[in-house]
């Protein structure tokens, strides 16, 4: 009950902190006129402040430093984690601002990606998606790929009010489960919960229509932190609730990716060819369709939670079925108007 109390105070106080943070930093957002115009490939039709990650990623780094500071059982790498967001966040607010090439912002991704899979195994923890079927290296390799292009399918998807903040919401939760019910180490709880409460507080002026917009300075290192979650998954032995947990984001970006590449269209490109994007087009509110994915990932952090342990492809097969069923209905629902936002 005292973990309990602990757990609903930090959740409550950091929401609060997030979500205060946020309207203040909108105010100074709409002033210097930092703005998201509207073009031919946005989903919204109002100019809207960019940027509210900043203040997501202040609150929650700040919990984070607060905590990881009094921990005794730090996660592996968490100092290096900590660093690179902070300089994931800041090529990301030169991207907001300047819309730097794809290249720099890719070439820091992979330095920042290397330098953290170094420190995980570092502090003694090692990382074996595939044991005994390829070498360790090729093993470290693809670990870095997947983690690089999880960093960018995060900001690719960030496209719609809510839809990420919903997404990082149940990641994390499931993740707070998952450590609450196998009784891990404080830090692989309290961790993702920090992560939890910011975005908790961001989504109030995220949720339809959005007051703010997360920016690329959020995306990019909530994608970032979220991977090395999925990678302490992995070194637990949960290797099917990593893929479960984020899998409608990774089958929806995946599957657009390839599609725009059979098309040879860049696909660095912004574009509006997302799954959740043409249930937007279809009719669907911005609302409704963040809620079709929340429905979606409930199911998900449930299988990851309760079956994947012990039937890890079982519950793989069913999640997929899952995300497939969600991106069907969102390609073939019509409503018969636009969506206005």
């Amino acid at each position: 009950m005292t973990e309990l109390l602990h757990i609903l105070t930090i959740l409550a106080i950091f929401t609060l902190a997030s979500c205060i943070a946020t309207a203040m930093l909108r105010k100074i957002l709409i002033k210097k006129s930092i703005l998201d115009n509207p073009n031919e490939r946005s989903s919204h039709t109002i100019p809207t402040p960019r940027g509210g990650g900043l203040a997501l990623m202040s609150i929650l780094l700040l919990g984070w430093a607060g905590y990881g500071a009094s921990s005794t059982t730090p996660l592996p790498g968490f100092w290096y984690i900590f660093a690179g967001s902070i300089a994931l966040m800041s090529i990301s607010w030169l991207d907001d601002l300047k819309n730097l090439s794809p290249k720099s912002r890719l070439l820091i991704q992979v330095i920042v990606v290397c330098a953290s899979l170094w420190a995980i195994t570092h502090d003694g923890q090692t990382i074996k998606l595939f044991p005994e079927i390829i070498p360790q290296w090729l093993d470290y390799l693809f670990i870095a790929l997947s983690w690089i292009w999880f960093i960018n399918l995060y900001n690719f998807m960030d496209g719609i009010d809510g839809i990420t903040g919903v997404e990082t919401s149940t990641i994390t939760l499931g993740l707070i489960l998952i450590a609450f019910y196998y009784s891990w180490q404080p830090d692989a709880l309290y961790l993702p919960l920090f992560v939890l409460a910011a975005t908790l507080g961001f989504l109030i002026w995220n949720w339809e229509p959005a007051a703010i917009f997360l920016g690329d300075v959020g995306s990019v290192p909530l994608g970032y932190i979220l991977g090395w979650f999925m990678i302490f998954l992995i070194t637990k032995g949960m290797w099917a609730a990593a893929f479960i947990l984020p899998l409608y984001y990774l089958c929806d970006a995946t599957l657009t990716l390839i599609k725009r590449a059979i098309r040879k269209q860049r696909i660095w490109e912004a574009h509006k060819e997302h799954y959740y994007q043409i249930g937007a087009q279809n009719g669907l509110s911005h609302k409704s369709v963040s809620l079709v994915i929340l429905a979606c990932n409930t199911l998900l952090v449930a299988l990851a939670l309760f079956l994947s342990a012990d039937y890890p492809w079982y519950s793989l097969m069913i999640s997929l079925i899952i995300v497939s069923s969600t991106i069907k209905l969102l390609k073939t629902n019509n409503t018969g108007k636009k969506n206005q936002n």
